[in-house]
C-alpha cells in the first residue's frame, strides 16, 4: 500500500495542473479557456482526493481522519468470520466438493495405481504375510485338538438318515454302485478261478457225501463205498464242473445281461429295505462314533499344521510373483503350499483389476463409492479448513492483513482512484459548458 503507483502519479499531476490553471487565472482573468482549465482541474483534483481518501480510509486513516475510516482494522473480526463462512460455504460447499470430485475421476488413476508391479508386489505380498503371521502364530498342539474335536462333533452330529442318503445318492449317480457290484463280482471271479477253490469245493462234496452215508444206514455206506471204487462217483470232477459253472455264472453277472441287471436291481432293493430299518441306522450311528472316537485326527492335524507352516515360510514372495507373472500354469505344477497361495493371490488380484477395467456395473459401483468416500470425507475437513483459514487470518498484524487484501485488488483499487480524477474532470467541463451555455458566471 506504500508504493507509489499511477494513481498517486495521476494524483500529483492533477495537482500540479490545478497549480497551472490557478496561474492561467490570475494571468488572465476574463480568458474563458483559463476559467474553463482552472473549472476542469479543479473538479478532477476533488474527484482524485475524494477516491484516495476512500480508498485509504479502507485501510487506515487518511491524514489521521477518524470517523469511520479504518475499517478493514476496525471491523477485523468480522471479516475473519466472513472469510472462514465464504471459504467452509462457498469454496468448500457440498455441492462445489461433490462437483470438483465428479469431474476429477479418480477411478482410472486408481486403476493404473493399481496396475503397477510395486503395488501388486505390495497388496499380494501384505495379503500373503496376514496369513504367514497367522499360521505361525498358532499354537499347533491347541489348535489341532480344537479342530479335531469340532470335527468329531460334526461327524457325530451328522444325521444317520442324512448319511445314508447321501451316500446312496452319491452311489446311485453315475451307475456307481453298478461299478461297484462289478468289481465284487469281478474280485469273486479271481477267488472262484483260483485251484484252492475247486479243492474247496470237492472237500465239501466229499464231507457231504460221507455225512449222508452215515445218516441213511450200512447198506448206503456199503454202496457209497462200491460207487467209488467203481468211480462212479468222481467228486473231484464233479468239482471241476461246479467250478467252471461258476466262472460263467460270474462272468454273466459281470457283463450287461438280463441276469446281471436282475441281480442288480434286487441289490438295490434289498439294500434301500435295509437301510429303512432302525436296527441299519443303529448301526450307522454306532460306526459314527466309534470312527470319530477312534480316528487319530489330534496327531494328523497337528501335523498338518507344521507342514503348512514349514511351506509357507520357504517362499521366496518376490521370485514365486515374478514366475507367476511369466507363467500362469506355475500353480498347476507347483506341490508347495505357500506358491499356491502366492498364485491364488496373484490371480485373484488380476481378477479385481479385469472387473474395473471392463465390467460396467462394476466400475459405476466402484467410482460412485470411491467419490462418495473421497467427497464425504473433505466434507468432514470442512470444519477444520475454516479452523486454519481462522488462525491463519488472526495471526496476521493489521498491516500484512490490509496488504493481503489490498494485493488481491490492487489494479482494482487504483482504477478506482484513476476513475476519480478522470470522471471528475469530465463532470467538470460538463458542469463549466452548461454554465456557460445557461449565462451563468462561475
Amino acid at each position: 500500500m506504500n508504493r507509489w503507483n499511477t494513481a498517486d502519479t495521476t494524483l500529483l499531476c492533477a495537482a500540479l495542473f490545478f497549480l497551472a490553471a490557478v496561474g492561467f487565472k490570475i494571468v488572465f482573468p476574463e480568458n474563458i479557456f483559463a476559467e474553463g482549465f482552472l473549472f476542469v482541474t479543479e473538479a478532477a483534483l476533488v474527484g482524485g482526493i475524494a477516491d484516495w481518501f476512500a480508498v485509504t480510509a479502507l485501510f487506515k486513516k487518511p491524514l489521521g481522519f477518524p470517523f469511520h475510516t479504518a475499517i478493514l482494522p476496525r471491523r477485523r473480526k468480522d471479516f475473519v468470520k466472513a472469510s472462514v463462512m465464504m471459504v467452509q460455504q462457498e469454496f468448500f460447499s457440498r455441492r462445489t466438493i461433490f462437483k470438483k470430485i465428479g469431474d476429477f475421476k479418480l477411478l482410472p488413476k486408481i486403476v493404473d495405481f493399481l496396475a503397477r508391479d510395486t503395488t501388486r508386489k505390495l497388496v499380494v505380498g501384505e495379503l500373503f504375510n496376514v496369513v504367514k503371521k497367522f499360521v505361525s502364530a498358532q499354537n499347533k498342539e491347541t489348535r489341532s485338538k480344537a479342530i479335531a474335536n469340532e470335527l468329531r462333533r460334526i461327524l457325530r452330529d451328522l444325521p444317520a438318515e442324512r448319511l445314508i442318503n447321501e451316500f446312496g445318492e452319491k452311489f446311485r449317480k453315475g451307475d456307481k454302485d453298478r461299478e461297484i457290484f462289478i468289481s465284487i463280482v469281478k474280485a469273486m471271479r479271481r477267488t472262484a478261478a483260483k485251484p484252492e477253490t475247486c479243492d474247496r469245493l470237492q472237500a465239501i462234496l466229499e464231507e457231504y457225501a460221507e455225512q449222508k452215508t452215515r445218516d441213511m444206514g450200512g447198506l448206503s455206506i456199503l454202496m457209497a463205498g462200491l460207487a467209488q471204487m467203481l468211480d462212479l462217483v468222481n467228486f473231484e470232477e464233479a468239482a471241476r464242473i461246479m467250478q467252471v459253472q461258476l466262472l460263467k455264472l460270474l462272468d454273466e453277472l459281470a457283463a450287461d445281461s438280463q441276469l446281471h441287471r436282475r441281480t442288480l436291481n434286487e441289490c438295490r432293493k434289498k439294500i434301500s429295505e435295509l437301510s429303512d430299518t432302525p436296527e441299519f441306522k443303529d448301526l450307522i450311528e454306532r460306526i459314527q462314533i466309534d470312527a470319530a472316537n477312534a480316528l487319530p485326527l489330534e496327531e494328523a492335524i497337528e501335523l498338518a499344521l507344521i507342514h503348512l507352516e514349514s511351506q509357507i515360510s520357504t517362499v521366496d514372495l518376490d521370485e514365486t510373483l515374478s514366475k507367476a507373472q511369466a507363467s500362469k500354469t506355475l500353480k498347476l505344477n507347483s506341490k508347495n503350499i505357500g506358491v499356491i497361495l502366492v498364485n491364488i493371490f496373484n490371480d485373484e488380484y488380476d481378477k479385481f483389476l479385469k472387473l474395473l477395467r471392463e465390467d460396467t456395473a462394476a466400475k459405476f459401483a466402484v467410482e460412485k463409492f470411491v467419490d462418495e468416500l473421497t467427497a464425504r470425507s473433505a466434507l468432514h475437513a470442512q470444519p477444520l479448513v475454516g479452523t486454519v483459514a481462522k488462525s491463519a487470518l488472526e495471526r496476521l498484524t493489521e498491516e500484512q492483513l490490509n496488504n493481503l487484501v489490498y494485493d488481491k485488488a490492487e489494479q482494482d483499487f487504483i482504477w478506482i482512484r484513476l476513475n476519480g480524477s478522470i470522471v471528475g474532470s469530465v463532470v467538470g467541463l460538463a458542469i463549466f459548458v452548461a454554465i456557460k451555455f445557461a449565462g451563468l458566471s462561475v
